[in-house]
């Protein structure tokens, strides 16, 4: 009899969103395109500024691109580490 548990991705992506909030920092597993065009970098922490949930299988992480600019949806398939900031942000 196998004793080791067997791991679900989508249950595991699900609990990692769960557990970070703004203000933590996300880094990713590989360079980031959109459309053809790089928008976030490989080892780069970019912090988290909100997170959406339209639904189980569609959650994200947004993260503000160092190259464009723009505000970019990451799903945390491809995050490959995190950093739990020290400070928190109080809601009033």
């Amino acid at each position: 009899m196998n004793n080791t548990t067997e791991s679900n991705p989508l249950v595991d992506a699900e609990f990692f969103w769960y557990s970070l909030i703004e203000g933590d920092q996300i880094l990713l597993d590989a360079d980031y395109f959109e459309d053809g065009i790089k928008v976030l970098h490989k080892n780069k922490a970019y912090e988290v500024l909100a997170k959406t949930e339209q639904s189980i299988s569609n959650i994200a992480f947004i993260v503000q691109s160092d190259i464009t600019g723009q505000l970019i949806s990451v799903h945390p398939f491809l995050v490959e580490n995190y950093l739990i900031s020290p400070v928190k942000y109080r809601h009033n």
